[in-house]
């Protein structure tokens, strides 16, 4: 809230004055003057819509209008000044409403000819967005991985493993370095849930989760064992708290063996290449993109986090609830999130809505912040850059698909929400590159993570795509590119 400021001309005097989640309200006196031109409108717009006898609609005599249609007549010119008067006011104040069709809220406690009218409004306005200080940014380094020849023959390894052909192995049990299919249900649960169907794993204790690999050792085909799932005891305690221990049932479906193909032209043509050594050199070069923007998503994830603390500031109410109203519906569209909705119980059910609450504000936060900064430093965007695409196969498996929309996806939500995606990141970069580097604090050191849906290969027949995951709702980027508000039902925004 802020102390009321005024204003003055020949036909208006009013106060302002900024209210919690970006409300507005002014305090009016409008001149006899803008009593009057409201009456004569209201007069003509009432004429138009009434008939009177021997009179065409619009040429009855305003004596008659006003003696004739005295209520109708009374309402139009109440309206006919708030609309009058907030024009006026408007040509002072400058006040941004939330939107082109924002809702205007208006009550006259009094007007006449003689006297002019007193009027009070209120409204939604656009956030106050502070000066971010250039000067204060710092972030903690981030050490950019190595891609040497190891990396690259390890990820060439994964493209073979992709098209593998895999052979059943039938005669003998479980041992350290299979490739086997299992089922999971979790079965504390009733009735027992499907985790996990024909998932395929590596038995290694590198590649699989502690309770996993050891309910799985020496299994036979079609054997099933109880268990408890749960991170391992190195796990990081963000990773623990996420994933609580369930009692879960592992069904054994095979033992398979990959035969892989050779690096070879004919692999290098699968993953859009003419030859192996392309398909290496275009490997090589993937890699140390991703390996640059794994250093640049970590200084981003530190400059969000900075912004969101240092740089509070009220949002409109309506926005925010439209925001969370959005990813919901986002959410509820997900069969996935539908059957996890349905396990919950009521107290989870409330932190669920509450989590996304809280993601939908500082998405609006960060988009408002982010849009600042591109109008005051003038940093170019062009829609024509939400258009990213891959043109490989190869480039598929490194690309960020929740990035990407087609251009067949060309609805004005869609665009929204990729152009806020690339304003929020354009703004994160430009910040980044403003920021001082420092080295980073010293943390307790974690051991490497290891969770049990980490799988060794996709099925052969399931050949790499792109997919087109914008529809989704960004968990750290809003989409209120394009901002609206409810109707507005008592003036006009003129």
């Amino acid at each position: 809230m802020t102390e009321p400021k005024e204003y003055k001309s020949d036909t208006v005097t009013f106060t302002i004055e900024r209210k919690p989640e970006c409300m507005v309200e002014y305090k009016v006196k409008s001149s006899p003057e803008v009593v009057k031109k409201a009456r004569r409108t209201a007069i003509k717009s009432v004429s138009k819509e009434v008939s009177l006898p021997g009179f065409r609609k619009g040429r009855a005599p305003d004596h008659l209008i006003v003696k004739k249609f005295p209520k109708p007549l009374e309402e139009q010119w109440q309206k006919a000044i708030a609309d009058e008067t907030f024009r006026e006011c408007q040509k002072l104040a400058h006040t941004p409403l939330l939107s082109h069709d924002a809702q205007i809220n208006f009550n006259i406690a009094k007007h006449s000819l003689e006297e002019g009218a007193e009027l009070t409004y209120s409204f939604e306005t656009e956030p106050l967005v502070p000066e971010i200080d250039l000067s204060s940014l710092e972030i903690e380094e981030i050490k950019r991985e190595s891609v040497d020849a190891k990396k690259v023959d390890s990820t060439l390894e994964d493209i073979q493993m992709f098209f593998a052909e895999w052979e059943k192995i039938s005669d003998r049990n479980v041992k350290e370095g299979d490739y086997i299919l299992v089922d999971v249900d979790i079965i504390e649960e009733d009735p027992p849930q499907k985790a996990l169907q024909n998932a395929r794993f590596e038995v290694t204790k590198a590649k699989m989760a502690k309770w996993m690999h050891d309910l799985v050792i020496d299994m036979k085909i079609g054997e099933s064992k109880e268990g408890v799932s749960q991170p391992d005891e190195e796990a990081s305690e963000e990773e623990k708290k996420a994933t609580p221990p369930k009692k879960v049932r592992l069904i054994l479906k095979s033992i398979e063996k990959p035969k892989l193909p050779p690096v070879d032209d004919a692999l290098a043509q699968k993953m859009g290449a003419k030859t192996a050594a392309e398909m290496k050199g275009n490997l090589e070069k993937l890699l140390n993109k991703q390996a640059e923007e794994h250093v640049q998503r970590g200084y981003r994830e530190q400059i969000n986090e900075l912004l969101i603390e240092k740089y509070p500031f009220e949002l409109p109410k309506t926005l925010l609830q439209r925001e969370t109203q959005f990813r919901i519906k986002q959410l509820v569209n997900d069969p996935s999130f539908q059957k996890k909705m349905m396990a919950m119980s009521e107290e989870e059910r409330k932190k669920a809505i509450e989590d996304i609450h809280t993601q939908g504000e500082r998405a609006v936060r960060l988009f408002y912040i982010s849009r600042k900064l591109i109008q005051d430093h003038k940093i170019q965007v062009s829609p024509s850059e939400v258009h990213q695409g891959v043109k490989t196969p190869l480039e598929a498996m490194f690309s960020d698909q929740s990035d990407l929309y087609t251009a067949k996806e060309d609805s004005q939500e869609q665009k929204a929400i990729a152009m806020s995606r690339l304003i929020l990141t354009k703004a994160e970069d430009f910040l980044i590159s403003k920021a001082k580097v420092v080295p980073p604090k010293p943390k307790k050191e974690a051991a490497p993570k290891k969770t049990a849906a980490k799988k060794a290969a996709p099925k052969k027949d399931a050949a790499p795509k792109k997919t087109t995951t914008a529809k989704k709702a960004a968990p750290k980027k809003a989409t209120t590119a394009k901002k609206s508000a409810p109707k507005k039902k008592s003036t006009k925004n003129s």
